[in-house]
């Protein structure tokens, strides 16, 4: 069932924010928002969907870990790349088709680089946040090369940047989760910078905010905060000093970091779930109304699919899992109830074309035993990100010494305690990945074994091809550390698994999806390189760099991935489609280039 309430309260808000665009769902849904049967899914196991599968509808299944990373690299934009330089107040523009370089100054301590979209032709367009000056740089090229900067002051003590999807607004704010703490002041200060009149406006939004998400048109923005959800109508811009500020869950006491929220942007609604909590919360930006959706087990995890068609949760059960596929915006069936049989999964991965999908878990809910899955860590915090351009807690367990007994903590909240007479352990969860495929109203289901637990997943643009991060062997000089390459388009997949001399860092997809660069860097053991993926062939080419690896991009104007690298005067590798390697050196100083 759901339930409507009038919105109107003040709540603190912890939140993950992620935006969809248009799009619509035709499907069957069971009209009381109960479970619905989809007679088209099947699994590897050869059961259809159904509201059979073992869920929880009380106690709290293990939080699932799905962080995300921010790496200040430089910036792409038209044919040009941007870098910042702190110590020298100033930022390289470096044209990717030649590899020229200029530098120009900016404010003090520039820090945060991000792209201005909507530039003609090659030409390429910047925002740097200068933190030692409290201003933003403005920095425009042209397709001859030639650059202007333009200096507006805004709020102090701001360290992240967001720019609206037509290029036309940019936000200067403190994020929560930004590396810098915030001194004497408040966070709640922030600034929106109209680029075509270069006006300045300054405004006070809700507590910590962590998050803005735009309206796909340019015409709204959202603001996440600690305290819900502010609306900016930019048309209202000078107007409105306060933006009205909107909860997003009932219940001011909830506590931020157990809540996820995701906003819809395109669809102006907020959806909202808490830790341990069987129920999804839908809010109506602007406005406000508050649906609250009854679920029938607690989720751990909630998706957008990127179109924005549907939210998917997934509802976690040692018996069999399940998830549901919420349309949005909400039809009168609310939800469809899909089985994952035999499996244990807590988190969803939906690729772009919203037809495929990867259901795994970070966690191992099960009491562990002697064996193969007792030498095999629980996730400990560390994560890939995964993306086209540059961009915990579990069940507890504990053994009492001797080779036959083992206690753990279930995710009913109940002591389970295995013995050495009890059979097999269950399969550690975090070394299955599900790959599910739409057909007609259902999924497809493919079970795979992984061999080593996954840490997170990343699917390329394209939606046919995937890349899983694995945790180590701790223990292990050899074959600690790996990713595996997955192709979602056979009937079986394929699966490779790819060993590595570090721990994976940031993975690049070329907007084609074509492509792909797994960064590597161990500064202990000198390695500093880069793996170049052809993601048609699955042929891995190890790239050595210079320098430790900081992040990688993409440029689009010149097809290359390039590779920032830790250097006290700058490096950038640039690689092209053809796979030939340049790379320049001491831009921040503008002193050399090196083929």
């Amino acid at each position: 069932m759901s339930r409507h309430l009038a919105s109107m309260w003040p709540v603190c808000l912890g939140l993950v924010v992620a935006c969809g665009d248009d799009g619509s769902y035709g499907g069957d849904y069971a009209t009381d928002g109960s479970s619905a049967t989809s007679p088209g899914i099947t699994s590897n196991a050869g059961t259809d969907g159904g509201s059979t599968g073992s869920l929880p509808t009380t106690g709290d299944p293990p939080p699932e870990t799905e962080d995300e990373g921010d790496f200040r690299v430089p910036r792409a934009s038209g044919k040009y790349v941007y870098s910042a330089s702190q110590t020298t107040d100033s930022v390289a523009v470096i044209d990717t088709s030649n590899l020229s370089i200029d530098v120009v100054e900016v404010g003090q301590g520039p820090t945060v680089v991000e792209p201005v979209p909507g530039q003609a032709g090659d030409a390429g367009s910047v925002v740097v946040l200068d933190q030692g000056s409290n201003d933003v740089a403005l920095v425009r090229t042209s397709e001859a090369g030639a650059t202007t900067v333009t200096i507006y002051p805004v709020t102090p003590g701001a360290n992240n940047l967001a720019v609206s999807p037509g290029g036309n607004y940019v936000f200067v704010y403190h994020d929560v989760d930004g590396p810098e703490q915030l001194g004497a002041g408040s966070d709640q200060e922030l600034s929106i910078l109209d680029v075509a009149s270069g006006t300045p406006y300054e405004m006070t939004v809700g507590a910590h905010p962590r998050e803005i998400v735009f309206a796909p048109d340019d015409s709204t923005a959202y603001v996440i905060t600690a305290a819900g959800v502010n609306v900016i109508t930019f048309s209202q811009l000078g107007t409105v000093g306060k933006p009205p500020l909107l909860p997003v869950v009932a219940d001011p006491g909830i506590d931020p970091a157990t809540l996820e929220v995701q906003i819809v942007a395109s669809l102006g609604i907020a959806l909202a779930r808490v830790d341990g909590e069987p129920w999804l919360a839908v809010t109506q930006l602007p406005g406000g109304e508050l649906t609250v959706l009854d679920l029938p087990g607690v989720p751990t995890d909630l998706d957008v699919a990127p179109a924005g068609e549907f939210a998917v949760l997934t509802l976690p059960s040692p018996g069999g899992s399940s998830f549901l596929e919420v349309p949005l915006p909400l039809g009168p069936g609310m939800y469809t109830q899909h089985d994952v049989p035999g499996e244990y999964v807590g988190l969803a991965s939906v690729a772009a074309d919203g037809d495929t999908m990867l259901l795994y878990t970070t966690v191992q809910p099960f009491a562990l035993t002697e064996g193969p899955a007792s030498d095999l860590p629980i996730y400990d915090g560390h994560d890939a990100v995964f993306g086209t351009s540059t961009t915990d807690s579990s069940s507890t367990g504990s053994s009492t010494g001797d080779d036959s007994t083992t206690t753990g903590t279930g995710t009913d909240g109940t002591t389970t305690t295995t013995t050495g007479d009890d059979g097999p352990p269950p399969p550690d969860p975090r070394q299955r990945v599900t790959l599910a495929r739409r057909d007609g109203n259902g999924w497809d289901l493919v079970t795979l074994f992984v061999e080593v637990p996954i840490i997170s997943v990343g699917i390329a643009p394209d939606s046919r091809n995937a890349i899983l991060v694995h945790d180590g062997h701790p223990e292990l000089s050899e074959d600690r550390w790996s990713y595996s390459l997955f192709d979602l388009t056979p009937a079986f997949p394929l699966l490779k698994r790819q060993k590595t001399e570090a721990y994976p860092g940031p993975v690049l997809f070329t907007p084609d999806g074509d492509r792909a660069a797994v960064l590597l860097r161990d500064d202990g053991a000198s390695v500093r390189k880069v793996d170049l993926v052809d993601l048609g062939t699955f042929i891995v080419e190890p790239l050595l760099l210079g320098s430790p690896p900081e992040g990688a991009g993409y440029v689009d104007a010149t097809t290359k991935i390039f590779v920032s690298q830790q250097h006290p005067t700058g490096r950038i590798t640039f690689v092209d489609p053809q796979g030939d390697v340049q790379t320049v050196t001491g831009y921040v100083l503008n002193d050399s280039v090196k083929d």
